[in-house]
């Protein structure tokens, strides 16, 4: 489900954000600034292990880092080699699952990141716990994970909750989207009603559906220490969602 509903998303992504390059340099800029205070240098080999179309990938990049990215969905990795080669940047692309990572080798990340709660996409607490696993294999000792989460605890669980992204403009269209989470105990189904109007009047309606898991990020630091972290900690002056920082021990 996840993997799919991405694909659809893909094309449209960008217009989620009121404007999506300010949000690439924003966020790049804030991630090298945590990167860099954790010791995490340009140069240094980030895994982008949600990359999505790229939004911290691209950014990263430009601020000199050497980015791996990976991504659940197919088609959302063949966004990011469009927006790469647009920019004339280079990296690593490729389709995997955050929960096994398979493709990236053992202690060969300097960092790995998981950004726009993506973490939450994984269902249950033993695949989250195997997901924190594969991230701590493929980072080198000391190395550091990120993963910015919505905060559950502080949202109050309205059924149907309704929010609207705002309305776009693009090349002449007018495109709106609107989430709608229908709760079920512990998790929510996710719509994205997708409205495009040409310049011409004609519309079209796409509906996008995927699943969260609102897990608590009390639960989720517990699951990082089950993992093998240490120094896991909430941090809420990085990103505009919370940011779980969480290291690798270094090799005694």
């Amino acid at each position: 489900m996840t993997a799919a509903f991405y694909d659809q998303l893909a094309p449209y992504y960008h217009l989620l954000y009121g404007d999506w390059e300010s949000s690439i340099a924003t966020q790049g800029a804030a991630l090298a600034t945590m990167l860099h205070k954790a010791g995490v240098l340009p140069g240094d080999q980030v895994l982008d292990a949600a990359s999505g179309i790229g939004t911290q990938t691209l950014g990263l990049l430009e601020r000199g880092y050497r980015v791996t990215a990976s991504d659940i969905s197919p088609g959302a990795i063949e966004r990011l080699k469009v927006e790469l080669s647009r920019r004339s940047l280079q990296a690593t692309a490729f389709v995997d699952d955050l929960r096994t990572l398979s493709h990236t080798p053992s202690e060969s990340m300097a960092a790995v990141l998981a950004c726009d709660n993506s973490i939450p996409h994984i269902l249950s607490d033993g695949e989250l716990l195997q997901a924190f696993r594969s991230c701590y294999r493929c980072l080198r000792p000391g190395g550091i994970a990120a993963f910015s989460v919505r905060d559950y605890a502080a949202i109050e669980r309205i059924n149907p909750d309704v929010r609207p992204y705002g309305l776009r403009r693009e090349a002449g269209n007018r495109f709106l989207a609107v989430q709608v989470w229908e709760w079920d105990n512990d998790q929510y189904d996710l719509r994205v009603y997708l409205t495009s109007e040409s310049a011409e009047g004609i519309c079209e309606t796409r509906v996008l559906r995927s699943r969260y898991y609102a897990v608590s990020i009390e639960r989720l630091l517990l699951l990082l220490a089950e993992a093998g972290f240490v120094c896991a900690e909430r941090r809420d002056d990085i990103l505009f969602q919370p940011v779980l920082l969480a290291r690798r021990p270094n090799t005694v």
